[in-house]
């Protein structure tokens, strides 16, 4: 952001100014950490959320977001069994070794620094499947898993 400095001789101006930049300062007080707090991390918890939901919750009272539900969704999908069917092993906070979230594709090129993301793993009829993403944002289904790096 370029300052105009002759905006600033006026007092109202400078004050305007101030007000402006501690108001984008503070944003909408969203600071990326509430799907995390949402999120329940399970380990072989046999939940299955249902598909559509925005926040789905077992009867054991374990909730799911969004990516889960939808990741549960395509694995249904694409194994062609009912959502309820599919079985959440892990939804876990992970650090991937590239750009490639865990993921690499033959040829592509990815930017080579640690990138904090996410690993889900879906279980249908005792085959596990891996769903890898960023930290924020939408998982893809990983044909070829990779492991995190360690921490």
């Amino acid at each position: 952001m370029v300052l105009d400095r002759t905006r600033l001789r006026t007092p109202l101006a400078g004050l305007a100014l101030v007000a402006t930049l501690a108001l984008a300062a503070c944003g909408d007080g969203d600071t990326g950490d509430d799907a995390a707090r949402d999120r329940t991390t399970p380990s072989t918890s046999g939940a299955t959320p249902s598909a559509g939901d925005d926040m789905s919750a077992t009867p054991g009272g374990t909730t799911y977001d969004e990516v889960v539900t939808a990741a549960v969704a395509d694995l249904a999908e694409r194994e062609g069994v009912d959502p309820a069917e599919v079985t959440v092993v892990s939804d876990d906070a992970v650090e991937w070794r590239s750009g490639a979230l865990g993921c690499p594709s033959a040829g592509g090129m990815y930017t080579q620094a640690v990138v904090p993301g996410r690993r889900v793993v879906l279980a249908v009829e005792g085959r596990d499947f891996a769903y890898h993403g960023p930290a924020e944002g939408a998982v893809s289904y990983c044909a070829s898993p990779e492991a995190p790096a360690a921490r």
